[in-house]
């Protein structure tokens, strides 16, 4: 194969001057050029809509009197807390419940638990008194007096409330 014959491109001129890299280069130096002369000139800040004033004193008036004199619709109720009784009623439940863990304690190891947590998950306020072969739980709601569950009475007034609130 000749040197004539070799393969090129058919896009490839027959000569190759210098003169398509100086395009070039010229055409970058133009575009950069053309871009610090934009990049000099700052663009005037946006006007602020007219209607941006107006909407902003309205809004501020209304925070004001939201703030001085707040209309029926603006407060809100406090929540009321439960009634004592009901808490009553629900730490006797409680009670009821830990003494039940208790006595299965009791059944598996055959002697009471050193602590109220051996015995399962404790009941935040509930205190756990051991005497012997007996125990007693001291649980306190509030202000309301102490509710006692004592393992040697029979506690027939919880286990009917626990029973009636069981279905059974």
């Amino acid at each position: 194969m000749s040197s004539e014959d070799q393969v090129r491109p058919y896009h490839a001129k027959d000569e190759a001057r210098g003169q398509e890299a100086a395009d070039a280069v010229a055409a970058v130096l133009k575009h950069a050029a053309e871009k610090d002369k934009v990049a000099q000139t700052k663009p005037a800040p946006r006007k602020q809509p007219k209607w941006m004033l107006p909407l902003g004193i309205n809004l501020a008036v209304l925070a004001v009197y939201l703030l001085i004199a707040p209309p029926a619709w603006v407060v809100v109720n406090p929540i009321k807390p439960p009634d004592a009784l009901a808490q009553t009623t629900d730490l006797k439940k409680a009670l009821w419940f830990q003494a039940q863990r208790i006595e299965a304690y009791r059944a598996q190891y055959g002697q009471l638990p050193a602590q109220l947590a051996d015995a399962g998950t404790p009941i935040a306020g509930v205190e756990y008194v051991r005497d012997g072969d007996r125990f007693r739980l001291i649980g306190t709601v509030g202000d309301a007096p102490p509710v006692v569950w004592d393992s040697s009475t029979s506690n027939d007034e919880i286990q009917a409330l626990v029973a009636g609130s069981l279905g059974g």
